[in-house]
């Protein structure tokens, strides 16, 4: 597939420290990622400086633009007179990006919502999807007398991530009851059975990230409200439900990222470097709603509140 593609651009990124020890043998590593404005440029950044800093290095920035008429040829030439050994996609736009490049280096993609059967074979990255691993983990750690978590999921979209979630769960003594649905009203069916069933607090309700059985502007305000009234845990992987009454959420470390997708793009050079197709994300910040957990009764202690990185409300 053919793109329109900018030209690359190295950048010397000054908010590195500088290192006074040689690294001529790191592999060089290009990420290619859109022209974008604020907020989403710091973003790229903010990942970039993370690889920096895993690989003790500078990696060579090759930006994508929809005002330029550029071959993937002509990147794949200009990576390959940078002499560069792996490239790390971000965004959708390198996603796209991805597949004409893996055939003449590997590459790793990131900083995009991907599933296993979105990316041709033989490439690996992490989706922006948090691993549910960490979701439960933080549940247990905010709320112990959680034993059931109920999950309403359009297998379409998230099979593979509740497939993760059903192990995740085990291993920490907790029961998944995920119901599967591929259409809104089959689930709004389903979320009101749920909620009509609820009993005491002892069952949280997860939220997927990518969910398209939940119906934002109807259905989500009537789970919040009547989880407000029967004093039961909802938590999301979506950052915006927090916002609006979730108990929490977890959100990308960018800069955690970037080390992350540095470590696998030099993973991916090693001989023995093949690994599962695309990884949930592990580097997470928690945002927790306050009023939420004061009218459940939850207590933190200080410790645990300096973990959480982002509060709302935020007055």
């Amino acid at each position: 597939m053919f793109l329109r593609i900018f030209f690359p651009l190295w950048l010397a990124l000054s908010l590195l420290p500088v290192c006074v020890v040689s690294h001529a043998d790191t592999p060089s590593v290009a990420i290619v990622y859109p022209e974008v404005r604020e907020p989403y440029l710091s973003v790229f950044q903010e990942i970039a400086r993370g690889m920096e800093q895993e690989l003790g290095k500078p990696v060579g920035h090759y930006l994508l633009s929809e005002s330029d008429t550029v071959t993937a040829e002509r990147l794949i030439n200009s990576l390959k007179n940078d002499r560069i050994d792996v490239v790390v996609t971000l965004g959708r736009a390198g996603l796209a990006v991805a597949k004409p490049l893996s055939a003449e280096f590997p590459v790793v993609i990131g900083a995009t919502m991907i599933r296993p059967d979105e990316i041709p074979q033989g490439l690996t990255g992490i989706s922006l999807t948090p691993a549910p691993e960490a979701m439960f983990d933080h549940l247990k750690k905010l709320v112990p007398d959680i034993k059931k978590v109920t999950v309403i999921y359009d297998p379409r979209q998230t099979a593979w991530e509740i497939h993760h979630a059903e192990q995740a769960a085990q291993e920490r003594g907790l029961i998944l009851n995920a119901q599967p649905t591929e259409n809104l009203r089959d689930s709004s069916e389903l979320f009101r059975q749920i909620l009509q069933e609820v009993k005491d607090n002892s069952i949280a309700l997860w939220l997927p990230r990518e969910n398209t059985a939940m119906d934002e502007q109807s259905l989500l305000p009537e789970v919040l409200r009547e989880a407000w009234e029967k004093n039961f845990v909802v938590f999301s992987s979506n950052l915006e439900h927090v916002r609006k009454g979730a108990l929490f959420s977890l959100y990308p470390d960018n800069f955690g990222m970037g080390r992350s997708l540095a470590s696998l793009a030099l993973q991916q050079l090693r001989p023995s470097g093949k690994l599962e197709s695309v990884k949930l994300l592990q580097d997470l910040l928690v945002a927790v709603n306050l009023r939420t957990a004061d009218h459940l009764g939850l207590r933190f202690s200080n410790q645990t509140r300096r973990e959480f990185a982002m509060v709302f409300p935020t007055r």
